[in-house]
């Protein structure tokens, strides 16, 4: 009985204390949308970093950490985990962990070639959205 307790105790601890930053991408390119028009822009280095997205993870929670700490629902399907914000204000798509890590691997010229995420921002009745690495 102690043992079992000791393990439920210790499987509990490690997922508490699994916190800190779980994803971050910079941005390469950016698509704003309204209901008159739309444009997209390649971004410079200093804009690249300004638009960098940060998911954080506290125990089970995660955390839009660089939209205001909205707090982050993720949703897995295939290859992928889409963190949809509660409030609607939009969600982050990117490979799950295994996919990155191939996606790693990859010669630096094919991964200039591809997107590791995409940030999608309801802005108003139009949105903007990031495509990055």
């Amino acid at each position: 009985m102690n043992k079992l307790f000791g393990i439920i105790l210790l499987s509990v601890s490690v997922n508490v204390s699994a916190s800190g930053v779980f994803f971050d991408g910079a941005p390469v390119k950016k698509v704003e949308v309204s209901g008159q028009s739309s444009s997209t822009y390649v971004l410079s280095e200093a804009q690249s970093e300004e638009y960098k997205v940060v998911i954080s993870r506290d125990g089970e929670n995660y955390y839009w950490t660089s939209r205001n700490n909205v707090r982050l629902v993720p949703v897995e399907s295939g290859y992928y985990v889409t963190f949809i914000a509660v409030n609607g204000s939009g969600y982050v798509r990117t490979l799950m962990s295994d996919a990155r890590e191939i996606f790693s691997l990859l010669p630096p010229e094919d991964q200039k070639n591809e997107y590791l995420y995409v940030e999608h921002l309801i802005h108003q009745l139009g949105s903007i959205t990031y495509y990055g690495r």
